[in-house]
Formats: structure tokens, C-alpha cells, sequence
């Protein structure tokens, strides 16, 4: 901060520098970390030496683009992943993925709404930024995905204990073991992996298959394949229709769509590092009196490093800028 700036009181938000960079879309928190120690950030216009903690207002910068403030809670995105697509954030030649869809959506949507019906696209799209994927899907499933700019809240929402229902809509191969799905009511269990309740009702049968409903507690230990396998179901399609209160059909085909934090899962959001701490003061007041002027500690007892030095103290009108302390501390007769 610049000499003779003034700084005020607030209660704001700290994060590592590298998860604010993370947070942000820019890079992941490894990336991050790595331009850290390679002297690519700035923090307030110096050079960041170690990954230490900022606050909120702190300008930070990477190779010159300016670091978003974190948001108040994690950005979250749903998609309906198509068949024979890979589920990972990296772009592999000869295999289609997440980005390369996302992109492919983005150009035919900007395409069909022209230059002027495109206002916003490109600030909404996430092909280009960082992102975690929350629930996967197998290259051959499809049906909902979650995106996340937040690893930590990623990792929690996929946490046995946080007790979030997938239900998944399986075509099957003639019909079900129904004493096996009767059994994993109460306990279902897949080479050597506790599965929990699971819950299965049939909706569809015909000659040649079945249509399954099921609902459980998913976690990348559990994958449903696995499961169905060890009960000798052979999966002719199998398709994610909702995780937690997230349900494929109200998205609709195509895009990537940016949806809020549901009630229910906030308990789950990394609670953050909020303190009391003096920060730079940025802009300008206005006085009782209609005046424009700088902020700073006006009507305080508590002196500037100015008036600290000898100078005379700024006035506003005929109202000082401080108080002495007798004035400002109220006596036992006033209380």
C-alpha cells in the first residue's frame, strides 16, 4: 500500500493463494503453486514468494490477468453427458471428452445466435477455464454430471457420509435376480466393497430385457457396473438421472448450465476463513454534510499516522477529524 493510504476495518474471507487461483478458473491448485514458486504472481504488485494466505480484497495477479475474489460459495455445473464420451477435464487425440463437447456446443450455439444474440456466451463458457469434475461417468454411460471450481467441495459431495442419492436408469438383459435386489435393501456388497442400501424397483420388462430404477449412495468406490456385474446382470445401457437434487431432464440438450448450490447441500461447502483484519479502503465517502472526501479514521479518537507526525489534522466543514479520547470514551455519569 502506498504511503499515507488510509485502511479500514472489515471482516473478510482468507484463502491459500493457490486455492484463490484455483477458485478462480485460471489453473488448477498444482498449476497455481507451480507459478508461485516460478515468481508469476503478484499480490498488490509485488512478487509472491510463498503460497500464504489472502484476504479478499488483496489485487492478485498471474502473468498479469487479475484474480477474481473467491465467491461466497462454489460455482457448480451440470451437464447430460452423452455416450462415448470420456469423463476427464484434459483434451486425449482420437477420443472425444468433456471440453472437446463443451467447445463443440458452445461454437454451434454462438454460430445460431449470431453476434448479437451471443451477448454473455463467452463470459459463461468453462471449456477454456479450470474445472472438477464431480461424479464421473464410464466412456459408454450417460445422463448427469456435475462440474466444480472447488476441489474440496467435489471430494465431499462424493463422501459415503454425505449420504447423497444417485438413481441411475439401467436396461438390462432379460430379467433381474429378484431376490438379490430384495437382498441389497439391507446390505449390497461387490468385490469386497460395502454398497449400503440400495434400492431397485423394476419399471419395464419385456422378453428380452428389463428396466431397472436404482438408487444408492454413489462414491468412486462404488461404481454401479460393479455391482450389477457380480449380480450376473448383463448392462445394455445404463444412464444417470439424477444425483441428489439434480435431475437430468431439467437441463435440457446441449449445453452446460450453471445451477446454485441446493439448500441441502450447503451444509457441505468448505466453510471458509473469515477474519477481522484492516484492509486497504478503496474509493471515496461522502460526509454528513455532502462532501466528497477520502476515507479515513474521521470523528475517531484514534489519530492518523499524519496527525501522528505533527500535522495539522483534516477538517470536514467545522467538524474535526478526530476526537480526543476524553470526548470519545463516554464517562461513567454519560453510561
Amino acid at each position: 500500500m502506498a504511503p499515507g493510504g488510509h485502511m479500514q476495518m472489515l471482516v473478510t474471507r482468507f484463502e491459500r493463494l493457490s486455492r484463490r487461483i484455483s477458485l478462480s478458473g485460471l489453473m488448477s491448485r498444482h498449476q497455481a503453486e507451480q507459478a508461485i514458486s516460478a515468481g508469476r504472481v503478484k499480490v498488490d504488485g509485488r512478487v509472491a514468494t510463498a503460497n500464504f494466505k489472502v484476504f479478499a480484497e488483496a489485487p492478485v495477479t498471474v502473468d498479469g490477468v487479475t484474480v477474481a475474489a473467491p465467491p461466497l460459495f462454489p460455482r457448480l455445473w451440470a451437464l447430460d453427458k452423452p455416450r462415448d464420451v470420456l469423463c476427464q477435464t484434459a483434451l486425449q487425440t482420437g477420443s472425444a471428452t468433456l471440453r472437446d463437447i463443451m467447445k463443440q456446443w458452445h461454437d454451434r450455439e454462438q454460430l445460431w445466435l449470431q453476434k448479437q444474440g451471443s451477448t454473455g456466451l463467452e463470459e459463461a463458457r468453462i471449456d477454456d477455464k479450470h474445472f472438477v469434475i464431480v461424479n464421473g461417468l464410464a466412456y459408454g454411460s450417460d445422463g448427469i454430471v456435475l462440474l466444480t471450481n472447488d476441489g474440496i467441495f467435489a471430494e465431499t459431495l462424493m463422501r459415503a457420509d454425505s449420504s447423497i442419492l444417485s438413481v441411475y436408469d439401467v436396461k438390462i438383459s432379460g430379467d433381474p435376480p429378484v431376490d438379490v435386489l430384495h437382498a441389497w435393501r439391507h446390505r449390497a456388497r461387490a468385490g469386497g466393497v460395502n454398497y449400503g442400501q440400495v434400492f431397485c424397483s423394476l419399471t419395464k420388462r419385456t422378453q428380452a430385457s428389463s428396466r431397472l430404477r436404482i438408487r444408492y449412495v454413489e462414491t468412486p468406490e462404488r461404481p454401479l457396473e460393479m455391482l450389477l456385474e457380480s449380480a450376473r446382470m448383463r448392462i445394455n445401457r445404463l444412464r444417470r438421472y439424477a444425483f441428489g437434487p439434480y435431475i437430468v431432464t431439467d437441463l435440457g440438450p446441449g449445453r452446460v448450465r450453471e445451477v446454485e448450490v441446493h439448500e441441502s447441500l450447503r451444509m457441505l461447502v468448505p466453510p471458509p476463513d473469515v477474519r477481522q483484519t484492516l484492509v486497504p479502503a478503496k474509493g471515496k465517502m461522502m460526509s454528513a454534510d455532502g462532501k466528497i472526501r477520502i476515507p479515513g479514521l474521521h470523528e475517531s479518537h484514534i489519530s492518523s499516522a499524519e496527525n501522528a507526525q505533527g500535522e495539522a489534522p483534516e477538517t470536514d466543514g467545522d467538524h474535526s477529524t478526530h476526537m480526543t479520547e476524553s470526548s470519545a470514551i463516554p464517562t461513567d455519569a454519560q453510561l
